[in-house]
């Protein structure tokens, strides 16, 4: 059974977090090259960045329903970011699981909050809304051993907008949420359809890939397109380094493309348009959250997301029972240890 790297949310150095492939030797995974994409700390001092492999610089008013989750108790977004998140309605955003979840069970209040309607992390754009996570909960099935069921919700201390009526995706709000919709996401993101769709993806993650190098995080939210890859050609890429893609999961990137989303960009939104022609961002449906992949951009890899249209996922996000999220800074630490402890096999991206 291979170990998945689990985007382990943050590992606190100094009340900071490091990215991932900073400079204490950490490797984005040990024991096989499939990861998950959230950030694991920064040095204390330097200030938490991000980005995408291979997109371009975003507004936040084109993607009105990405949030970037961050601790607190950094003392600012930029420094505490470690995730991404959707919003689905006033209260709520979804996110992955691996963003929150923790061994045990313990409440996440007052160590998670989210940063709605800012393009960047440092300085946040006026207007921008700090909300603390009230709690958290993640899919009862979800596996760290292999990503199955890579699902969290947060359900935030304080509305988002006030008021019943929420605001619209329309390139103009810089808060809006994008309501799930399973059917929605079954008809207009279909991996298996030719010619492949396109998808777009988002968020504050790294974007140089290249093993080595040192780690880039640009505060600014960026963008990138990417085609969905069919099931069974997901599949034999990762059978390679014995990672299983189930039905619970959807890929897209790959090839010689060159552009995925990298670590920090986990639990964010990926996106189909509904219409032909299409009209982003009025058009986008929520296809997947970001959770994995073999390294970030490497050749004959796709990224790994987890399908909303899958009906697990679905009642998951839609009834929000499920397993209590640890604090995430106990949960980082651990997660850190865990990684250390399985270092055996198959090869791995220098850190």
């Amino acid at each position: 059974m291979p170990l998945v790297a689990l985007l382990a949310c943050a590992a606190w150095v100094s009340g900071v977090a490091r990215p991932h492939g900073a400079s204490d030797g950490s490797r984005r995974i040990g024991s096989a090259p499939a990861l998950a994409r959230a950030l694991v700390g920064t040095p204390a001092g330097t200030r938490a960045k991000a980005s995408i492999v291979g997109g371009s610089d975003a507004s936040i008013a084109s993607f009105p329903f990405q949030v970037a989750l961050y601790d607190p108790r950094a003392g600012s977004p930029a420094a505490g970011f470690f995730c991404g998140g959707v919003i689905i309605d006033a209260t709520h955003v979804a996110t992955a699981a691996h963003c929150i979840a923790g061994d045990g069970q313990g409440g996440a209040s007052g160590q998670v909050a989210v940063l709605a309607g800012s393009s960047t992390l440092d300085p946040t754009d006026p207007g921008s809304v700090r909300d603390p996570v009230r709690s958290s909960t993640f899919d009862p099935r979800y596996s760290p051993v292999n990503s199955e069921y890579d699902v969290g919700l947060l359900t935030l201390a304080r509305p988002l907008w006030p008021g019943a009526a929420a605001p619209s995706v329309n390139g103009v709000d810089t808060i809006a949420p994008l309501p799930i919709d399973r059917g929605k996401a079954a008809a207009f993101a279909n991996p298996n359809a030719t010619p492949a769709i396109l998808a777009t993806a988002s968020g504050w993650g790294e974007e140089n890939p290249a093993p080595g190098h040192a780690a880039d995080y640009p505060t600014g939210l960026r963008s990138v397109r990417l085609p969905l890859v069919s099931d069974t050609v997901c599949e034999e890429e990762y059978a390679t380094i014995e990672q299983p893609i189930t039905s619970s999961m959807i890929c897209a990137g790959g090839g010689r493309s060159h552009v995925d989303t990298c670590y920090g960009d986990s639990g964010g939104p990926l996106v189909v348009d509904r219409d032909t022609p299409a009209r982003p961002p009025a058009d986008y449906v929520l296809a997947g959250l970001v959770d994995f992949g073999n390294g970030c951009a490497q050749p004959g890899y796709a990224g790994v997301y987890t399908r909303i249209s899958n009906p697990e996922v679905m009642r998951f996000l839609t009834l929000g029972i499920g397993h209590v999220a640890k604090p995430v800074g106990s949960q980082a630490k651990h997660k850190k240890k865990r990684k250390k402890r399985h270092r055996r096999r198959g090869r791995a991206p220098a850190g």
